[in-house]
C-alpha cells in the first residue's frame, strides 16, 4: 500500500472511536441551528466553513436569545483561544510543510483531531536519514512530500497524512451529524436527552491526553482552576483556566522523569 494513503487511513481508524460523542453533538448543533431561526443552507454551510462544534452550539443559543453581534463574536474568541495553544504544541511537527499543507491542516485542526494527532507525533520520531558510503546524511524538510528514500536520502516524514486523516474523519462526520440534526431533529423523541453527548466528547479527549505526568498536572490544574474562577464573567476562568493547565503541564514535562517514565 501506498505509505502516504497507510498514514490517511491510519488516523482516520485511530479518530473514528470518538465519532460516537461527535455524531450526538452534531445533532444538537443542527437542531439548534433551526429553533434559532437559522436557514437550512446556512446551518449547513457554518459546519462546512466555520467548522467549530462547540462555538457554532454556542453562537446559534445565543443568536436564539437575541445576543448581538459584538457578544457572540468575543465568546467565540475566547472559546477558540484554546486553538491557539493547539496550533503551537503541534507547530514544530509541521512547520517543514509548505504552507497549502499548514493552511489545510490548520483548518482541520480541532479538539479530537489534535488529541489523536499530537499523541501520534510524540509517539514516533521523525525518519532518520539514511546514511550513504559516497556522501553525508542529509534532513532536507521538503523531503515530506519526496519518493521513497534512497541511499543518501533522509527518509520521508508522512506523519501530516496521519493527521490529515485525523481531521478529515471529523470533518466528515460533523457535516453529516449537521446534516441529520437538520433533516431528522424534529422528529426526535423529547425524552432522547442527547446533550450528554457534549462532555462525554471532552472526557474521551481527557483520558488520551492524560497517559503522561505532564498531561495530567495540565488536567488537575485547569480542573482546579475553572471551578475557582468560574464566578468571572464572560467565561473568563475558562481561559484562565487554560493557561493555569499549560503552564502546569510545562512545569511537570521538564521535571526529572521517574523511574517508570524512563524508557
Amino acid at each position: 500500500m501506498n505509505p502516504k494513503l497507510a498514514e490517511f487511513l491510519a488516523g482516520c481508524r485511530d479518530e473514528a472511536p470518538l465519532q460516537l460523542g461527535v455524531i450526538p453533538f452534531g445533532m444538537i448543533y443542527g437542531i439548534a441551528a433551526l429553533a434559532a431561526g437559522m436557514p437550512v443552507w446556512l446551518a449547513q454551510a457554518a459546519s462546512a466553513v466555520l467548522f467549530a462544534g462547540a462555538s457554532q452550539l454556542v453562537i446559534v443559543q445565543m443568536l436564539g436569545a437575541g445576543a448581538g453581534l459584538l457578544p457572540m463574536a468575543l465568546t467565540a474568541s475566547l472559546l477558540n483561544v484554546r486553538h491557539v495553544l493547539y496550533s503551537m504544541s503541534i507547530a514544530e511537527y509541521v512547520r517543514h510543510l509548505p504552507r497549502r499543507w499548514r493552511l489545510l491542516l490548520a483548518y482541520l485542526l480541532t479538539d479530537e483531531a489534535y488529541a489523536v494527532a499530537i499523541l501520534r507525533y510524540q509517539q514516533t520520531a521523525r525518519p532518520a536519514p539514511v546514511h550513504d558510503s559516497t556522501g553525508p546524511a542529509t534532513s532536507d524538510p521538503s523531503s515530506a512530500f519526496s519518493a521513497p528514500a534512497t541511499a543518501g536520502e533522509a527518509a520521508p516524514d508522512l506523519r501530516h497524512w496521519y493527521f490529515l486523516g485525523c481531521g478529515f474523519t471529523l470533518w466528515a462526520c460533523w457535516q453529516l451529524s449537521t446534516a441529520a440534526g437538520i433533516v431528522f431533529g424534529a422528529t426526535l423523541p423529547p425524552e432522547w436527552d442527547i446533550d450528554f453527548a457534549v462532555p462525554l466528547t471532552f472526557i474521551a479527549l481527557l483520558t488520551l491526553l492524560t497517559r503522561e505526568r505532564a498531561g495530567r498536572a495540565a488536567a488537575l490544574m485547569a480542573g482546579l482552576a475553572a471551578l475557582a474562577l468560574a464566578v468571572l464573567p464572560y467565561k473568563l476562568g475558562l481561559v484562565a483556566a487554560i493557561v493555569a493547565g499549560l503552564f502546569a503541564g510545562v512545569w511537570a514535562a521538564r521535571l526529572k522523569p521517574t523511574r517508570d517514565e524512563k524508557p
